[in-house]
């Protein structure tokens, strides 16, 4: 038997092992770069919505001071008020 001829099944069961476990590998790299791009895509989300709760935040503030200054306007008398 010549070491360079293949032996029958055994040498089929090599094949598809090595080609199951190129593809196990090339999915592993697949759901690594995934979730890379997962995270990117959140810190990215994160950094928009905490501006946006900042803009908001301030526009409330400031909603809320004009608030409380117009109340302390309507209770004044009106000798107060000239």
């Amino acid at each position: 038997m010549d070491p360079m001829q293949p032996s029958g099944p055994l040498d089929a069961i090599g094949a598809l092992m090595g080609i199951f476990g190129l593809l196990s590998f090339i999915v592993t790299i697949f759901i690594v770069v995934l979730t890379i791009i997962f995270l990117f895509k959140a810190m990215g989300f994160m950094k928009r919505k905490l501006e946006a709760d900042r803009l908001r935040n301030e526009q409330l503030e400031r909603l809320i001071q004009l608030r409380s200054n117009h109340e302390v306007n309507l209770y004044r008398t009106e000798e107060e008020r000239t």
